[in-house]
């Protein structure tokens, strides 16, 4: 049965395949290591999306430590966001745009390092593999 997208639960479930991913696991076993690899993914109102949602993730070393939605665009604990109306992010898990390009072509913003970011870039697309591979009911699906 398909979780439904911004809520706890599906927080609970994405930090659980996260951490279960051997592909993660192994692609990001540097992340977050000298720095703050907490990475907020804020979903921006657009399309069925009416108010934003803010996902928290604290990752390090290839782990997923806690995933939370947390209120509000911003988050101190963050040392990166990655930005992007919702119809973007639809894109980006429905697989039809890599979040690299979406970084590229200014569809989707960056806030941290962007260097470090490029560095782990398959950190990042096993991650967003994580977050595809869940069964969800998104708004507007």
């Amino acid at each position: 049965m398909p979780l439904g997208f911004g809520t706890h639960e599906w927080a609970q479930a994405l930090e659980t395949a996260i951490n279960a991913s051997s592909e993660y696991r192994n692609a990001a076993a540097s992340w977050g290591v000298g720095f703050n690899g907490n990475l907020l993914l804020a979903f921006e109102r657009g399309g069925a999306l009416e108010q934003g949602l803010y996902l928290l993730l604290k990752l390090e070393r290839g782990r997923c430590l806690a995933a939370e939605f947390v209120p509000g665009p911003s988050r101190p604990e963050a040392g990166f966001t990655l930005r992007a109306p919702y119809p973007i992010w639809r894109e980006i898990l429905n697989g039809k745009t890599l979040a690299a390009s979406a970084i590229l072509t200014g569809s989707m913003r960056v806030e941290g390092n962007m260097i470090a970011l490029l560095k782990h870039a398959g950190a990042h697309r096993s991650l967003i593999h994580c977050v595809s591979s869940l069964d969800t009911r998104f708004p507007g699906a």
